[in-house]
């Protein structure tokens, strides 16, 4: 028997070092005060790399997500939607001017946001 595999990957050649965490405020819209404890629990990270101007951001169980970067004039640069059964990574790009970008990260069970600055 003869299979086929097929593998998607992004690789980023920033280096480690050079990863900045970005502070989310993260909201669960749906949640409610006397929730019990579960085994299920969500990822949502984000880091900047500021020498090559690429966010990375990591989700997990949010549901389909919607990542986008937003420029100071309110207008999206980048966005990518996702689903976050698995891990995933999404990696967006900023324009090459410097500035300061707000993430913003939607998704039924999951509002965050944050700023990452270039």
């Amino acid at each position: 028997l003869a299979g086929i595999v097929s593998v998607y990957g992004t690789t980023n050649s920033s280096n480690e070092s050079d990863k900045d965490s970005i502070e989310l405020n993260k909201e669960k819209p749906h949640a409610s005060t006397g929730q019990e404890r579960s085994l299920e629990y969500s990822i949502i990270e984000a880091y900047s790399y500021s020498d090559n101007k690429v966010v990375e951001v990591t989700l997990y169980n949010i549901g389909c997500a919607t990542v986008s970067l937003i420029d100071s004039n309110n207008q999206t640069v980048c966005s990518e939607t996702v689903e976050t059964e698995v891990a995933t990574t999404v990696y967006l790009t900023a324009p090459t001017v410097n500035g300061t970008y707000n993430i913003v990260i939607t998704s039924s069970a999951w509002y965050a946001e944050g700023v990452v600055v270039f």
